[in-house]
């Protein structure tokens, strides 16, 4: 069990120990050959993140019994680039309810002000957790914060509920006594906005709906690409309007083909010559319903902005990296979500890939990390999401990379001080030894940091690069390595 006073914080976990130099040279061990360019450049990356909405922030605020020690730890584990994963996007929840109740988040107009033209707001500065941990994630460097909003309150909806669907009175096809609720959303999003800047939190994108071609028993809004496109133009022309920087997201469908099919009505021209994706910022999908394997319809950046293990299988379910007892890679599985980090990076070439919950006081095994009255539990989701984050910043850019073996899946990317951070992937059994480069000349050091069932991040020796930037390392069967690129 890991406790802050059990554990080997990741302090340690990162500090360097020695690689298994004994099987490194055993001479049956395969190679391998991996090509680097970093000439050739593609998407800009924003990075890593995660979620703590529907309450889970206020297991971050010691509801559950977390040490304020903890809580240091679970934060700086999270959200510090030197003492933890650095994950660089928040993606809060904007409430839509009018009560406490568990698992909802609450609305900063709870009740119908009377009409579309009136407002009655309230802002409690806690926004059921999620404000003070935008500010604690911000202390420690977070660069984005994403709001988003699952619905709209109740009665600005064609159903009069914010749960199960239904449609923001006042779109295309739609018909309410109540009115037209168009720009009062609009207003409503803004002014959530405003609360944040207020106490010095900058909200950096703003989204208006979450999975709206489905319609579950909470918090949901549906739409269509036209639908959505009226709405995002209110609200982008209000933010022209107020003179406020902030970028527009769409629309989080609940998988990629789902947002696929909203983009057509996006790019629809009004009358004014504009489309709705002329005011989006970033295109926001989720990987539940099909997967992000192939690039969106777009012009703009693109985040995979929600996907978790749901099986709800308990904590003490071995999830290792990967499952060695034969019963084959299960959802939750580290091994599992390197790959899928990957493939949105290289195929669908997405900016930004975000887990659902961060942390999460529960005895299932759905979050990155799990917390039990004051235990803390990373899972090798957690490692491999750090992996990535913590040595690929945002401005960085993917570069070519190439494997000339299928066993090993190879991403890289050069940061904006110029050093590259190569991730390779062993899916097999086989070790493999690896002469790579870093695409780049010059002396510097490759230093190896590996997670696999027996090591969580840990760094391994740094290998001396050649003149050419080339070096030679050692990758273990079923592990993810990550190279990066330390000058002399």
């Amino acid at each position: 069990m890991l406790s802050i006073i059990a554990l080997t914080s990741l302090l340690t976990a990162i500090s360097a120990s020695p690689s298994p130099l004994v099987e490194r040279n055993n001479g049956g061990i395969p190679t391998a050959t991996i090509t680097v360019d970093s000439s050739q450049q593609f998407q800009e990356v924003d990075g890593w993140g995660n979620s703590q909405a529907f309450q889970r922030a206020e297991d971050l605020q010691g509801k559950f019994g977390l040490s304020p020690k903890n809580i240091t730890y679970l934060l700086d584990l999270m959200y510090d680039v030197d003492k933890g994963a650095g994950f660089t996007i928040l993606r809060n929840g904007i409430g839509s309810s009018n009560s406490s109740t568990s698992n909802l988040m609450n609305s900063i107009q709870p009740f119908n002000p009377g009409g579309p033209g009136k407002t009655n707001y309230t802002w409690d500065a806690y926004a059921s957790g999620q404000y003070p941990l935008a500010m604690q994630a911000k202390r420690r460097g977070l660069p984005y914060l994403y709001a988003d909003a699952w619905s709209a309150p109740g009665y600005m909806k064609t159903n009069g509920d914010e749960n199960n669907g239904g449609y923001l009175c006042g779109v295309a096809n739609t018909s309410c006594a109540s009115g037209d609720w168009r720009q009062a959303y609009a207003d409503y999003l803004v002014r959530e906005w405003k609360y944040y800047a207020a106490g010095g939190v900058n909200i950096t994108h703003l989204g208006l709906f979450n999975e709206p071609s489905y319609s579950p028993n909470y918090a949901s809004m549906n739409t269509n690409g036209t639908q959505a496109a009226e709405i995002i133009k209110i609200l982008g022309q209000t933010l022209e309007r107020e003179q406020i920087d902030v970028k527009i997201t769409c629309c989080d469908d609940y998988g990629w083909d789902q947002q696929e099919k909203l983009m057509a009505g996006l790019k629809v021209k009004g009358a004014d010559g504009k489309s709705g994706e002329d005011y989006i910022s970033v295109v926001t999908a989720h990987g539940y319903a099909s997967p992000p394997t192939y690039p969106l319809s777009t012009s703009r950046k693109v985040w995979q902005s929600e996907w978790a293990d749901l099986s709800g299988q308990p904590r003490w379910t071995p999830y290792s990296f990967y499952n060695a007892s034969g019963l084959g890679v299960h959802e939750g599985e580290g091994l599992t979500w390197a790959s899928r980090i990957q493939v949105a990076f290289r195929d669908a070439n997405v900016s930004g890939f975000l887990y659902w919950i961060g942390a999460e006081n529960a005895t299932s095994n759905s979050a990155l990390i799990t917390t039990l009255g004051d235990s803390v539990y990373p899972s090798k989701r957690f490692w491999v999401f750090a992996q990535f984050s913590k040595f690929v910043r945002p401005g960085a850019r993917r570069i070519q990379a190439t494997s000339n073996t299928m066993s090993l899946n190879v991403t890289a990317f050069q940061n904006t001080d110029g050093r590259v951070a190569v991730q390779v992937l062993n899916n097999l059994t086989d070790a493999y030894n690896v002469t790579a480069s870093f695409g780049s000349k010059g002396c510097s050091w490759a230093i190896p940091y590996v997670t696999n069932n027996d090591n969580d991040l840990a760094q391994w020796e740094p290998i001396k690069t050649a003149d050419d930037g080339s070096f030679t390392g050692y990758v273990p069967a079923r592990s993810l390595v990550s190279w990066v690129q330390k000058w002399e």
